[in-house]
């Protein structure tokens, strides 16, 4: 099903414009069909695979990889090959946090705001468990289960970091800052995130880049709820704390298990699944079942997914 979509949607994209959306089309004529084909299939398989909760977070956190993997490497190529590989043909520094300091700064949104604000709404946190390509780094220095008790103040340090990338940005427009010193702000804040993914969150076992520092993440945490998936702990929990243990974004406290719904930091990852012996922990989705939620959450994620991978980005 996610691949007949894709198809149906990426094909449009074959008559979209002067500047061709799809890479392949970029590099020779009719290659966007052949992309839009091994797309359709890998999306295929992520939702066999993601569909069943033993396999999915494999799924999921292979597929993030690979999506930072092609982000990265079209930059690269763009950089040193070609503009070819460069959705608008400029560079934008990728660093997450520009995706609100960047319009801010400069008085009007980017390519990269808009991607972000349409797939919260359609698929709400998912940006920060399948999309953002400094997230899928995080996710993989975390290891694959939490080590750690959960960050002491951390809503109060997610809350202030948002505020001064916010500030930041604004006190560098009023200020009439040139672009150097723009420049600069952008690759201190990337560099700060990259620190403390290699020193934080590999010794914590849990994404703290996304968790506590990403504005970015933060922005999502609180915009997800405009999207109406919701993931719920059923009263058949005993409390047992297994899914504490997979849970590398600190969703699943003590305090989170016991008022029955994961904290402000889920993802809906399902990550959480497998651990949990009674089932107690759901999808939902208005006048759909659990299981029912569940798939068509994944269905929208992927589609979602396969269409950024498909385009050209930077």
């Amino acid at each position: 099903m996610t691949g007949a979509i894709v198809t149906l949607i990426l094909l449009p994209l074959q008559f979209a414009g002067d500047r061709p959306m799809l890479l392949f089309e970029r590099l020779f004529s009719g290659g966007g069909y052949i992309q839009i084909a091994i797309i359709a299939a890998f999306a295929s398989v992520l939702e066999y695979h993601m569909l069943v909760p033993g396999r999915s977070g494999w799924w999921r956190r292979f597929s993030w990889s690979l999506f930072s993997a092609v982000f990265f490497l079209q930059l690269i190529l763009g950089i040193a090959v070609d503009k070819i590989f460069l959705m608008t043909g400029n560079l934008h520094l990728p660093v997450p946090a520009l995706i609100i300091s960047g319009p801010l700064y400069r008085g009007e949104l980017s390519v990269m705001t808009l991607i972000f604000l349409s797939a919260v709404l359609l698929s709400g946190p998912a940006w920060c468990s399948q999309y953002c390509y400094f997230g899928a780094i995080d996710s993989a220095f975390a290891g694959k289960k939490a080590r750690s008790s959960p960050v002491e103040n951390r809503l109060a340090l997610k809350n202030s970091f948002l505020v001064l990338a916010i500030a930041a940005a604004l006190l560098l427009r009023i200020a009439g800052a040139g672009k150097e010193i723009a420049l600069a702000a952008g690759v201190a804040t990337g560099v700060a995130g990259l620190l403390i993914i290699g020193f934080i969150t590999r010794r914590r076992g849990k994404m703290i880049h996304c968790t506590v520092w990403c504005p970015v993440g933060t922005l999502t945490s609180y915009l997800k709820h405009i999207n109406p998936f919701r993931m719920k702990i059923e009263n058949s929990c005993t409390s047992c704390m297994l899914c504490s243990s997979a849970c590398r974004y600190d969703a699943l406290t003590p305090s989170d298990i016991s008022s029955l719904r994961p904290g402000l930091t889920c993802t809906l990852c399902g990550d959480c699944l497998p651990s949990c012996r009674h089932s107690s922990i759901t999808y939902r989705f208005p006048g759909l079942s659990p299981e029912s939620a569940r798939k068509a959450y994944i269905t929208v994620t992927l589609v979602i997914y396969s269409l950024v991978l498909a385009m050209a980005r930077i």
